[in-house]
């Protein structure tokens, strides 16, 4: 599991394709291949971006922790939850 906010982003920027955050040979584009590659750190602008993409998982990307009851999750959280059986009681 991630420890900080960088590993936490990372884990999700491997989950993302690039054109889904900039432009294909864009500036910006060239910025986010370089942060996948480790050639580069994540800045505030791009933790921004990830946040808005994922905004079911800004508060796991900024502070490691689940609010389930406020719809914050990580993306463990979420493959365990969608792993257990349905549990309907009718």
């Amino acid at each position: 599991m991630p420890e900080g906010m960088a590993e936490r982003a990372h884990l999700l920027l491997s989950q993302t394709s690039l054109k889904e955050l900039a432009e294909v040979n864009s500036k910006d584009y060239v910025r986010w291949q370089s942060i996948k590659r480790g050639k580069a750190r994540f800045g505030a602008e791009e933790l921004e971006v990830l946040g808005k993409r994922y905004p079911q998982y800004r508060w796991w990307l900024m502070t490691g922790e689940v609010m389930p009851d406020k719809g914050q999750l990580s993306p463990q959280y979420e493959q365990a939850n969608s792993n257990l059986p349905n549990q309907n009681a009718g």
